[in-house]
């Protein structure tokens, strides 16, 4: 912890060494969260560069009495969201999908056994295929653990909105890991 207060006292004097020793610090911790609001590794390291970027430009600000780490996620978390909001106004696409056929399906097979052979991997790389603003939605509830009262004041959107986007994400995720639970049949019976 003292290594820690050592560079970032270094980086508020601008030592271009220590902004790179705490960068390293930083790139375990934030990139996760980077990967959680984006469809590629490039996405998210780009995600990570704009977030660091305004740790540094905001690091004289920060006081050791905080936790830094927890200072940093909320820079780079509303530095996600500006980012979010500056796409948002060049691309509003909504994608819309009938799930009711969805819902009709019978799953002849043993789905807890399917469940267990579905990976993680195949999880985020499905979250990574969500609409932008369900996506944004559903990791700023479910990963940031705001509510849609906050989310609706980030994203500028009313809170009906922000349940309906999460709803579709979670209906857009269901039918998706569905279909990857059905393309495992074949290797459980």
């Amino acid at each position: 912890m003292k290594d820690l207060q050592e560079i970032i006292a270094k980086c508020k004097k601008q030592d271009t060494r220590a902004e790179y020793a705490l960068y390293k610090l930083c790139f375990t911790m934030l990139m996760p969260i980077c990967y959680r609001y984006s469809a590629s590794r490039d996405d998210a390291l780009d995600l990570l560069n704009k977030g660091f970027y305004k740790i540094l430009k905001n690091i004289t600000k920060y006081k050791e009495e905080l936790e830094f780490s927890k200072w940093a996620k909320t820079i780079l978390i509303n530095s996600i969201i500006d980012e979010f909001r500056m796409a948002k106004k060049y691309k509003e696409s909504q994608q819309v999908t009938d799930f009711t056929v969805f819902n009709n399906i019978d799953h002849p097979f043993d789905i807890n056994k399917a469940e267990q052979k579905l990976s993680a991997e195949e999880v985020i790389s499905q979250i990574g295929k969500l609409p932008n603003m369900s996506k944004e939605v559903m990791n700023l509830y479910v990963f940031e653990g705001l509510s849609h009262r906050e989310i609706s004041v980030s994203l500028n959107i009313s809170e009906g909105t922000s349940r309906w986007h999460l709803s579709n994400a979670r209906s857009i995720l269901k039918e998706k890991l569905g279909n990857v639970l059905s393309s495992l049949k074949m290797l459980i019976l």
